[in-house]
């Protein structure tokens, strides 16, 4: 693919694999199919931490590849638990998690914190280790993302914005550790050759020490001293020239006393090259183990931080979900008091208006009993003299006779 660029081209399957085709055919066909590794799908069966939980509740998938088994020194044996990747769909980095048997009998997801707990497989263990500054934790990396590229679990990876070649440049690597059945390849490919803004080569000359007690001569190699000048104690030993001595604008003020210089101090350094370092500097070895060490201690507490940024910001989405329930909640209470309050109010004005009815009432009996009081006054009245009526009809009926 002669119009790939690794900084830009989108990293899907199908540019990703015509580029290796065009670049470095040979070394790609040296990584195993697909179809040959193993792949496992997280059940609901699957025991996790809620950690573990959270992290994999992110993800657009489910699928897990088993790189390797579980092997926590060199004294114990590879044990028959299983270490298995798992990449997002929008992230970076790789997740490693460990498959085992719990107390129960189900299987359980523990994270891995260090590869240096697992016993790889092929082909993740020909892929060197980290001697020698080399990085085989990214090109493990690469191959990892590379198999879930092809097995169609990602659409497309994400580059890193800092190093937008971190993926070409390792996956190329790892197809040529590959090829090499695990060895070091004779010729690794260069930043240049990957595509990337190469670093000038040119270094600025550095000026060494005067008090210097190591000749530089003496660290030079054959080549090196073959092409360097030879040296002089003064600049001019060798040279008719006539020296001008600068001075300062006040031509009446004596010239400076310089102190008497060292053996070491008169000796001209010879330029050889542009690229030639200082004899105290340290060998480009140690520099990019150090720094390579550096970057990945850095990413190792990148990844704690983004984990616990995580947490916070899933436990964060919780709580503000659980406060928009309890607001939902709230409101639903307040509308229900407010309906209580509405029909208490009516239930009282209509209690008001039976307790008026019932005083009506209760006057209206009282007047009643009152009448009822007054007629049988009166009938008890009329009786008596009804009676004495008879009486008397009586008594004139008898006298009658």
């Amino acid at each position: 693919m002669a119009d790939f660029n690794e900084t830009k081209t989108p990293l899907t399957w199908k540019n990703v694999q015509a580029w290796a085709r065009a670049s470095f055919n040979a070394s790609f066909k040296a990584l195993p199919r697909v179809t040959t590794l193993r792949w496992i799908e997280v059940e609901d069966s699957f025991t996790m931490s809620r950690a573990v939980w959270r992290s994999l509740g992110r993800s657009a998938h489910k699928q897990m590849l088993v790189i390797g088994g579980y092997s926590p020194g060199p004294e114990v044996d590879e044990s028959s638990d299983l270490v298995t990747a798992h990449v997002h769909a929008n992230e970076t980095d790789v997740s490693f998690y460990r498959i085992t048997k719990n107390a129960n009998g189900e299987n359980e997801l523990l994270p891995v914190n260090s590869t240096s707990t697992v016993a790889f497989h092929a082909p993740f263990c020909d892929l060197g280790d980290d001697t020698g500054g080399s990085s085989a934790i990214h090109r493990v990396s690469a191959l990892i993302h590379y198999y879930f590229l092809a097995a169609g679990h990602l659409k497309e990876l994400v580059r890193t914005p800092l190093f937008p070649t971190a993926f070409t440049r390792s996956f190329r690597e790892a197809c040529s550790w590959v090829e090499n059945d695990g060895e070091r390849p004779g010729l690794l490919p260069s930043r240049q050759s990957s595509g990337a803004t190469s670093v000038s080569q040119e270094t600025p000359p550095v000026k060494p020490k005067q008090a210097s007690t190591t000749p530089f001569t003496a660290q030079l190699n054959g080549a090196e001293v073959a092409h360097a000048s030879p040296m002089r104690r003064s600049a001019t030993d060798s040279l008719n020239v006539n020296i001008k001595r600068e001075r300062d604008d006040d031509v009446s003020a004596p010239p400076k006393k310089h102190p008497r210089r060292t053996l070491s101090e008169q000796i001209t350094i010879p330029r050889l090259q542009e690229a030639t370092m200082s004899p105290r500097s340290p060998a480009p070895e140690r520099v990019n183990r150090a720094l390579t060490d550096r970057i990945q201690h850095l990413k190792d507490e990148n990844l704690g931080l983004k984990d616990t940024i995580r947490d916070i910001e899933a436990e964060k989405k919780g709580l503000q979900k659980r406060a928009n329930k309890d607001a939902r909640n709230y409101h639903t209470l307040k509308a229900e008091m407010e309906l209580t309050k509405q029909e208490l109010h009516d239930v009282r004005s209509r209690l008001s208006v039976v307790e008026e009815v019932s005083e009506n009432l209760r006057l209206g009996v009282a007047g009643l009993q009152e009448r009822l009081e007054k007629m049988e006054k009166d009938t008890e009245s009329t009786k008596k003299e009804l009676l004495g009526i008879r009486t008397g009809l009586a008594k004139n009926l008898d006298a009658a006779d």
